[in-house]
């Protein structure tokens, strides 16, 4: 490949990481003052979770997949080094695999459990609630890493 189309893929990577973490965080922020807020009852609560959690994942999962594949495309860039690449691609591959699992074993039975909006929390709700915010700390935590890490000027690079 070559130089022109690698640096589109490293900047392509910089920004969905960088983007990522961006929304990540507003979605938290907004999302704790809605289920926080008096403005809401139980059933209201649940409804803004099975509204807005399926689109946190599609936004991550598509942002996760631009950085992977922008990536693959800068691998060889010759300021970007080998090991400073291989370690973007594992913490990346890694914040996609706890994204994945968090998705598939800890939203999904949550997102069960409040359906339909409004009941009764089952056993198991708290513990998986918890569960879910630590994962996300991880995720987000990760991407964050791999953000600074990726935006940080490569050798060579203009300052």
């Amino acid at each position: 490949m070559n130089q022109p189309v690698r640096q589109v893929g490293l900047m392509l990577a910089r920004f969905a990481m960088s983007a990522w973490v961006g929304a990540a965080t507003l979605f938290v922020i907004n999302g704790v003052r809605m289920v926080t807020s008096d403005a809401f009852d139980s059933a209201g609560r649940d409804h803004v979770a099975l509204i807005r959690f399926p689109a946190y994942y599609a936004t991550g999962a598509t942002l996760m997949f631009v950085t992977l594949v922008g990536l693959l495309v800068a691998r060889g860039l010759p300021r970007l080094t080998k090991r400073r690449w291989v370690t973007l691609f594992v913490i990346t591959c890694l914040a996609s695999v706890v994204m994945l699992a968090d998705y598939l074993w800890i939203y999904c039975p949550l997102a069960d459990m409040i359906t339909p909006p409004g009941g009764a929390r089952p056993q198991g709700f708290r513990a998986l609630h918890h569960a879910s915010e630590a994962i996300n700390t991880l995720q987000v935590g990760l991407c964050l890493t791999a953000a600074m890490m990726i935006n940080w000027p490569v050798s060579g690079e203009r300052q």
